[in-house]
């Protein structure tokens, strides 16, 4: 499991990474508006920093079990059965990332050889953020079955409490 917090901790510094530069890039954006400068890059930088932002930052919301649910229902369930109606929605959301991923890596080789139209990289490395997601949003949906199945931090998850 260390790894995997290894991994978090990589994915946290990324999704600060990526959000903090497209900040300060429609910042630019918005200063390029009221000088004679002109910055056409930044509309399209900006849309991929915020797919990648996305890329990173899921698989983090997945970990911590911060995704909105509605839990109206499950709360009347016992808890036994609760635990695994819990582990029964991972265990689905994991299955169904890890098939969504090849069809993922597919699409993502349309972008080869195509290049965005204003800052020139390559689509396939933007595509590839689908590919990024869904793979980790797989391995963390398995972690927490894990981590639901041992017993081992549900409820200090749930509250929000790292452990």
């Amino acid at each position: 499991m260390k790894a995997i917090k290894i991994l978090t901790r990589i994915l946290e510094f990324l999704t600060i990474l990526t959000f903090s530069a497209l900040i300060i890039v429609v910042l630019i954006q918005i200063t390029g508006r009221y000088t004679p400068l002109s910055f056409v890059w930044t509309e399209e930088l900006t849309r991929y920093l915020f797919v990648y932002s996305i890329a990173f930052g899921a698989p983090v919301a997945m970990e911590r079990r911060g995704y909105i649910r509605v839990d109206l229902l499950v709360d009347f369930l016992p808890k036994k059965f609760k635990k695994y109606y819990e582990a029964f929605i991972y265990l689905v959301l994991g299955v169904f990332s890890g098939m969504l991923v090849t069809y993922a890596y597919d699409f993502s080789l349309l972008g080869e050889g195509q290049t965005s139209a204003t800052i020139e990289v390559e689509m396939f490395y933007i595509y590839l953020s689908m590919v990024i997601t869904l793979v980790l949003l797989a391995v963390y949906s398995f972690v927490n079955i894990y981590h639901i199945l041992v017993g081992s931090a549900t409820e200090e998850k749930e509250a929000g409490v790292e452990v």
